[in-house]
């Protein structure tokens, strides 16, 4: 409220001087330096332009991975859409650790492996993704490391 006092102020005068100056160069530039205050009025002040104000309190807080992964669950308990980003996750994993990345990511989505088939299958969505991760955890340490399909 202050500034639009100042501002109400400052556009006074330079209307005064606009108008009253004798000088014709006076006139003229009292009108310029006028809309000058008018722009910064009308763009600064009533609609916010100007800048922002950097508030030092406000702070966002940022999920953690473990917060990220649960939420994803709760969410792939019913929906269709959650339930693929897990089933990715699986297939990613095998297709990090063979040799060839696309080749393997792409044959497991269109020809899965018991890891996935198992995710796949009808019934409790947590209790398919927990014989999967068990199958995958058997698969790694079969392994040694290196994950052909079976």
């Amino acid at each position: 409220m202050r500034l639009h006092k100042a501002l109400l102020f400052i556009g006074s005068v330079l209307l005064l001087a606009a108008t009253l100056a004798g000088s014709y160069l006076v006139r003229w530039l009292a009108v310029l330096f006028l809309g000058a205050v008018l722009a910064f009025f009308l763009f600064g002040v009533e609609i916010k332009v100007a800048r922002q104000r950097i508030s030092r309190g406000v702070k966002v807080e940022r999920k953690t991975d473990v917060d990220r992964t649960v939420s994803l669950l709760r969410k792939a308990r019913t929906g269709r859409v959650a339930r693929s980003l897990v089933e990715e996750k699986i297939v990613e994993i095998y297709a990090t650790l063979s040799d060839d990345y696309n080749p393997t990511y792409h044959s497991l989505l269109t020809n899965p492996n018991e890891a996935v088939r198992t995710l796949r299958a009808e019934g409790d969505f947590l209790d398919n993704l927990e014989k999967a991760l068990e199958i995958v955890e058997a698969d790694l340490n079969e392994s040694g490391g290196d994950t052909r399909e079976r």
